[in-house]
């Protein structure tokens, strides 16, 4: 029995279709001064920090392990170069073509106005700053090693960051306290609270308000409101005709959710009301949705018609953007900021765009997704995503390649002798950041939950 939905049965479906069949399984200037700017090489010098275990204990003595860091870094720089070629062309390209006297466009994320060679500097540094990805704590959504039915569907931090759910096709939604997981050094961590769920889960988004407050969404097309203090359902809405993929709550109004489905439907609901308190008619099936986090009334979605959706809420007879660019459904939408939207869809790419233009800024290449759900996060200007070869990526927004991957084990059942050393069938499922860290959460379709630090 298909215990989870492959996301690529949504791709061989026309507009109709979608509709109506549930089978679903996106001039010159000077170089900045010395002291302004660190290259790789000062920072390696300055750190003297081994990438990894394997370097600390058989790279000797520190100089040796500067030498390796650096000739990493290179490494490293060597296959960024072209974006970092564009880029520095692109950004004196501007300076040639707006006079001195003439204003600068506005950076959306900073507020004010990047001068020239700065865009090039802000993406070396956010790209040296990091060298490696490092576990720190392991978990296992299941504990039950004969259920072969442990996918996890969806990782979510709360607003303080210190607990953080997790939820899948065991209809168990599982609540971890964050600084217990990292202090604890054992081998079986348990939640400390845990609810569940009569079918299986696919998102859940905490209230950015009210700490205990989480929702979520499962197969059987319903929208529930837990108190994970108690661990009680506190509300069930159940309009939806068909699987509901993607809930999230608003940032803003914190009494407004938004929910997307098979039916082709978005729909939102208030904390106050029994009932939606609005529908948004969509052409296919929506695979994901995700409120402006600097809004309250503006919301992408992304559905199998392979689109971004962009709406106003106070008027949604039609969208104010639809980003089109991928080949296949897009499963995940993100936003990295008031302006800039991060999606994901089973075309193996990232696309990243602006609510202000038409086209794609730019495209993240790196990953295997063809056919699954593998998680989609974001955290500043860094975007987290899962592979179909078992491992996560880690991308910046200024590089078109992926900056890490970590690789899961295979793991090995309790029927085999020997573990395996790979399986084609094993992705990484959901992936999360703690915000403002340096901390992401991954899980892959084993159950198997990973929690690494970009060091």
């Amino acid at each position: 029995m298909n215990t989870y939905w492959p996301i690529c049965h949504l791709n061989a479906l026309s507009k109709q279709d979608c509709q109506d069949s549930g089978s679903v399984s996106e001039g010159p200037r000077r170089l900045p001064r010395q002291q302004e700017v660190q290259t790789l090489e000062e920072q390696v010098k300055k750190e003297g920090k081994p990438l990894d275990d394997e370097e600390t204990f058989n790279g000797g003595k520190k100089n040796d392990n500067a030498a390796a860091i650096l000739a990493n870094c290179r490494k490293r720089m060597h296959a960024h170069f072209d974006d970092f070629a564009q880029c520095y062309l692109t950004v004196r390209a501007q300076e040639l073509l707006f006079k001195k006297e003439d204003k600068l466009p506005i950076d959306a994320t900073s507020g004010c106005n990047p001068g020239g060679l700065d865009v090039f500097r802000e993406n070396l540094v956010k790209f040296s700053r990091y060298s490696t990805l490092r576990p720190l704590a392991t978990l296992n959504y299941s504990s039950d090693i004969f259920n072969n039915s442990t996918i996890v569907s969806s990782i979510e931090f709360d607003k303080d960051n210190e607990l953080f759910a997790i939820a899948g096709v065991t209809k168990r939604i599982k609540v971890f306290d964050y600084a217990s997981v990292i202090r604890d050094v054992v081998d079986i961590h348990y939640p400390s609270t845990e609810m569940a769920s009569s079918s299986k889960i696919s998102c859940v988004s905490w209230n950015s308000y009210h700490k205990s407050t989480l929702a979520s969404s499962d197969y059987e097309g319903s929208v529930t409101v837990w108190d994970v203090s108690t661990g009680v359902r506190v509300k069930t809405f159940q309009e939806h005709e068909k699987r509901c993929w993607s809930v999230d709550f608003n940032d803003v109004d914190t009494r407004l959710i938004a929910s997307g489905s098979d039916d082709a439907r978005v729909k939102l609901w208030s904390l106050n009301m029994e009932h939606s308190v609005a529908s948004l008619e969509a052409k296919a099936n929506v695979c994901c949705v995700k409120f402006n986090p600097c809004s309250s009334c503006h919301l992408a979605f992304g559905s199998a018609d392979h689109c971004v959706h962009y709406y106003d809420l106070r008027n949604m007879k039609e969208a104010l953007c639809v980003f089109k660019g991928h080949r296949k459904a897009v499963s995940y939408v993100k936003f990295l900021n008031r302006e800039d939207i991060v999606s994901a869809s089973t075309d193996s790419q990232l696309k990243m765009w602006n609510i202000n233009k038409s086209n794609c800024l730019r495209s993240f290449l790196g990953h295997v997704n063809e056919k699954n759900f593998v998680g989609l996060a974001t955290n500043g200007d860094y975007i987290a995503c899962g592979s179909e070869n078992n491992s996560l990526y880690v991308y910046y927004k200024g590089l078109s390649k992926q900056l890490f991957s970590f690789k899961f084990d295979a793991v090995r059942s309790v029927l085999e002798k020997e573990r395996r050393d790979e399986d084609v069938n094993e992705f990484v499922s959901a992936v999360c950041w703690r915000q403002h860290s340096n901390v992401v959460v991954a899980a892959n379709s084993q159950g198997i939950i990973k929690i690494l630090e970009l060091v």
